[in-house]
C-alpha cells in the first residue's frame, strides 16, 4: 500500500499544498509514532488508535483510486460578499487561509473513482477557517449534489466543519436550504449518498445535508452534534463523558457505523456494491407452492414450539441466508430499538433490504417487544428500499408491541400505522416471513407484503392464547386451537400464501438447515414477483388486503344473515321448550303441579 505522501503526489501532482505538520508522539496516549506504518500511512496512531486530522485532499487520496479525482469548481469563489469588518480584515483572513492550506474554499468538490466505480466526492476541511460553511462553499456542495444526479452517480460526502461561517451573516445562514434543496432533488434519483462524518463536524453541516444521507458513518471518537462543544458546555454547565460522539451517536441511533479510517475504503466499497447492485434473480418457473408439508401438532404445542429458547432469531437467519448485511441503526429521531435489526445484504446474489424482528430467547437480552423507535427504524428502512429499488424482507418475531406508557408518550399509535401504511405502499416487491409467534400489530405492521409465508411451526396471532384464555375463562389449550393461528389455518383462511417446512421436530434444531429452507422460499417469491410490473404488483397487494376477510356479494350477505336470524330464533325457541318441560317434570316429581293443557 502506497504512504499518503505517494498518493498525493499522484492524485494531484499539480498541487503544492503544505503538508499536515508531523508529529512524534500520539496526542492521546504519547506512543511514540517514529516509523509506525499506521500513522504513515492514515495518520492514525498504532498504539491507542487516535484519529489525528487529513486535510481534504489527505482524504480523498485514502478514499479514492489513486490518480482518479478531479476537482471541480475551481472558479467559484467570492472573498467577502457582506464586505464584514472586524478587529481582523476578514478578506486577509480568507486569503492566509488559501495560502495556508492550498484551498480557494473550505469545500473541495469533485469527481473520482472507487474501486473504478465513478463517484462524486465532496470534502469539507476545517484547516480553512474552521471548515464553515459560507457562500463559496454552499454553492459548490449544491453543485455537487447536482452533478451526482446529472451523472448518475453515487455521491461521498465528507465533514469536518464548526457550521455557519458569521462573517457572511445571514447569507451563509441561507446555505443550508441552498445545499439541501439540491440535495433532495439528487435524492429523487434513487442513488445513493454516503456521508462521513469526522472530528468535528458541528452546526450547520451536521443539521444540513450531513443527516438527510442514506448512510452515515463517523470516525470513532469524533466529536459530532449540532451544538459546538463550548456552547453546549456552558448550556449544560458541563457534558458528561462520553456525549456528543459518534460513539453516543451510535448509541441512540443517530449514525449507522463507526468505521476506523483504515477500513472506510473498503466500507463504504462494499456498500455502494450493494446499494448499486443491479442483478436480479431470475429462474425458470417454479410449480412448487411450500404448501404440500405441515405439522400435525396442537395449536398450543406450536405455540411452544415458536417460543423455543434455541429457536433461530431473525438475524441467526440473516447471517446465514445472506452474506455481507450492513446494518443501519436508529429511526434518526434519537433511538436505536434493539428489536428490530435492518439493513442492506445480498440474498443469492440480489441486494435486498432485510427487516428482522429481533426477539431474544434469553432473558438477559430483553423481551423483545417492539417500541415506537423500532417501527421508526422499519419505516426508515423501508423508505431506502422505495429510494434504492431494492427489495423488501421482513422477518416476524415479536411478542408484540410494548405496552406502556413511555411507548405511549413517543407516539407509539402513529409509528405503527406510518410503517403499515409505508409497507403497504412500497413500490418495490415486498416478503413477509413469520419465523416464530407474530404476535398482534407489532407483526402486521411489518408483515403487510405482496407474499406472505409461515415457518411450519409458526403462530400468528390476533392476542396470545393465555391473556385471551384468562378473558374468556377456558383452557389455554383449547382457546390456541379456536383461535385459529398456525400456520395451517392461516393458509387456510387465505392470510399468508405458504410454509417453510421446518427441519426435524422444528427449526430449533437446526438451524442450518432451517435458513437452507427459507432462503430457497424467499428466492422462489422474489423471482414470481420480479416477473411482474409494478403497476401491476401494486394493484395486487391493494386487492389482496382490501378483500380479505370480505364479507361477500349483498346477496349472498343478505341471505346468510337471514339464515343466521332464523336459526337464531329457532335455537331460542328450542330452549324455551326444553326449559318450560324441565320445569314442569320438577313440579310433577314434588306433587305439585297444575293442570297441562293438551
Amino acid at each position: 500500500m502506497r504512504s499518503l505522501r505517494e498518493l498525493l503526489r499522484l492524485s494531484e501532482a499539480d498541487d503544492q499544498i503544505e503538508a499536515e505538520p508531523r508529529h512524534e508522539q500520539c496526542l492521546s496516549c504519547n506512543a511514540d509514532l517514529e516509523g509506525s506504518r499506521s500513522y504513515e500511512r492514515y495518520r492514525v496512531c498504532h498504539s491507542c488508535g487516535f484519529h489525528f486530522h487529513l486535510s481534504a485532499r489527505e482524504r480523498i487520496a485514502t478514499l479514492l483510486d489513486a490518480g482518479t479525482f478531479h476537482e471541480d469548481d475551481r472558479s467559484v469563489t467570492s472573498i467577502d460578499p457582506i464586505s464584514f469588518s472586524g478587529r481582523q480584515s476578514y478578506r486577509s483572513r480568507v486569503i492566509n487561509a488559501q495560502r495556508r492550506t492550498g484551498l480557494a474554499e473550505s469545500a473541495l468538490t469533485g469527481t473520482g473513482m472507487l474501486f473504478g466505480r465513478d463517484v462524486v466526492i465532496a470534502v469539507i476541511d476545517f484547516s480553512f477557517l474552521g471548515g464553515s460553511i459560507g457562500v463559496v462553499a454552499g454553492e459548490r456542495l449544491a453543485r455537487a449534489f447536482e452533478k451526482a444526479a446529472a451523472r448518475r452517480v453515487p455521491l461521498i460526502t465528507i465533514a469536518s466543519t464548526s457550521g455557519t461561517r458569521m462573517q457572511e451573516g445571514l447569507l451563509a445562514l441561507m446555505q443550508i436550504p441552498r445545499i439541501l434543496a439540491a440535495a433532495r432533488r439528487y435524492e429523487a434519483t434513487g442513488l445513493p449518498h454516503v456521508a462521513v462524518l469526522t472530528d468535528p463536524t458541528t452546526g450547520s453541516g451536521y443539521a444540513g445535508f450531513v443527516n438527510m444521507a442514506d448512510f452515515v458513518i463517523a470516525e470513532p471518537d469524533a466529536l459530532v452534534g449540532y451544538a459546538a462543544l463550548r456552547v453546549l458546555q456552558e448550556a449544560e454547565n458541563g457534558v458528561p463523558a462520553g456525549s456528543h460522539t459518534s460513539e453516543a451517536h451510535l448509541a441512540h441511533g443517530l449514525i449507522d457505523a463507526i468505521v476506523p479510517r483504515h477500513q472506510l475504503r473498503d466500507s463504504v466499497g462494499l456498500l455502494l456494491d450493494m446499494l448499486l447492485n443491479d442483478y436480479r434473480l431470475s429462474g425458470p418457473p417454479d410449480h412448487g407452492d411450500g404448501r404440500a408439508v405441515h405439522t400435525q401438532r396442537g395449536a398450543w404445542q406450536q405455540v411452544q414450539i415458536s417460543r423455543h429458547q434455541m429457536r433461530p432469531t431473525a438475524m441467526d437467519l440473516i447471517g446465514r441466508m445472506t452474506s455481507n448485511f450492513v446494518a443501519i441503526h436508529g429511526d434518526r429521531q434519537g433511538t436505536d430499538d434493539p428489536s428490530v435489526a435492518a439493513g442492506f445484504a445480498t440474498l443469492g446474489g440480489e441486494a435486498v433490504v432485510l427487516i428482522g424482528q429481533v426477539r431474544p430467547h434469553e432473558k438477559t437480552n430483553g423481551d423483545g417487544w417492539i417500541g415506537p423507535g423500532g417501527f421508526r427504524k422499519a419505516t426508515r428502512a423501508m423508505r431506502l428500499a422505495a429510494k434504492l429499488r431494492l427489495p423488501l424482507v421482513t422477518l416476524i418475531d415479536t411478542a408484540g408491541a410494548h405496552p406502556g406508557v413511555e411507548s405511549e408518550e413517543a407516539g407509539l399509535g402513529h409509528a405503527i400505522a406510518e410503517c403499515m401504511a409505508t409497507m403497504l405502499d412500497l413500490p418495490v416487491p415486498t416478503i413477509a416471513v413469520i419465523t416464530g409467534e407474530g404476535s398482534s400489530e407489532g407483526a402486521l405492521a411489518m408483515a403487510v407484503a405482496d407474499r406472505v409465508l409461515m415457518l411450519d411451526n409458526a403462530v400468528y396471532e390476533v392476542i396470545r392464547p393465555e391473556d385471551a384464555a384468562k378473558m374468556l375463562f377456558q383452557d389455554t389449550g383449547e382457546t390456541a386451537e379456536r383461535l385459529r393461528i398456525t400456520s395451517h389455518d392461516c393458509l387456510k383462511m387465505g392470510i399468508i400464501d405458504g410454509t417453510v417446512p421446518e427441519p426435524g421436530d422444528g427449526a430449533h434444531t437446526n438451524h442450518e438447515e432451517a435458513a437452507l429452507l427459507l432462503r430457497r422460499s424467499i428466492r422462489r417469491e422474489l423471482i414470481r414477483l420480479q416477473r411482474m410490473r409494478p403497476k401491476t404488483r401494486l394493484e395486487h397487494r391493494y386487492e389482496r388486503y382490501r378483500e380479505i376477510g370480505s364479507t361477500r356479494s349483498w346477496v349472498r350477505g343478505t341471505l346468510e344473515r337471514r339464515l343466521a336470524h332464523l336459526f337464531d330464533r329457532i335455537g331460542g325457541a328450542t330452549s324455551r321448550v326444553r326449559g318450560r318441560s324441565s320445569y314442569l317434570r320438577r313440579r310433577v316429581e314434588f306433587g305439585d303441579h297444575p293442570d297441562i293443557p293438551l
